[in-house]
């Protein structure tokens, strides 16, 4: 029969059990292949050959950089833009919130041979749709984009 002395430790078993799992769980909702069809609601490219992901501390736009390793820059481009609605603009157009998220981001853009930004976006609201800013320098080719509130 069962002993009343075996229930507390039962009840740590499970516990620790569901502890696992909810680790397991929000390690896998952080990477870099969720996180990308979460913020653009489509799987990274089959053109991407290797993406990382840089999170910033969360802050009025909640930014994430994902870098971008590919060998067919104008699909992936034509991609983000029937993905974002995102168009090319100059430097001087670039929304001034994203100049205060990462110094070493800017002046890469600064280098950039071509910026392309979201058309329309709120930054309040997400869902109504996201900034997203891609730009490039000599190696990756790079997508900023605002995450959740």
């Amino acid at each position: 029969m069962f002993k009343l002395k075996n229930v507390p430790l039962f009840i740590l078993v499970v516990l620790m059990l569901v502890l696992i799992f909810l680790q397991s769980w929000t390690f896998y909702l952080g990477t870099t292949d969720v996180t990308f069809e979460r913020l653009l609601g489509t799987k990274p490219y089959k053109e991407i050959n290797d993406i990382s992901l840089r999170r910033y501390k969360e802050d009025v736009i909640s930014p994430h950089l994902f870098t971008i390793k590919t060998d067919d820059e104008t699909k992936v481009i034509e991609k983000f833009i029937r993905d974002c609605g995102i168009g090319k603009i100059t430097f001087e157009k670039l929304p001034k919130v994203t100049n205060k998220v990462d110094k070493e981001m800017v002046e890469v853009i600064k280098k950039s041979p071509y910026i392309y930004l979201s058309r329309s976006y709120d930054l309040q609201n997400p869902k109504e749709g996201r900034m997203c800013l891609v730009f490039r320098d000599k190696e990756h080719l790079y997508l900023f984009i605002n995450g959740n509130l």
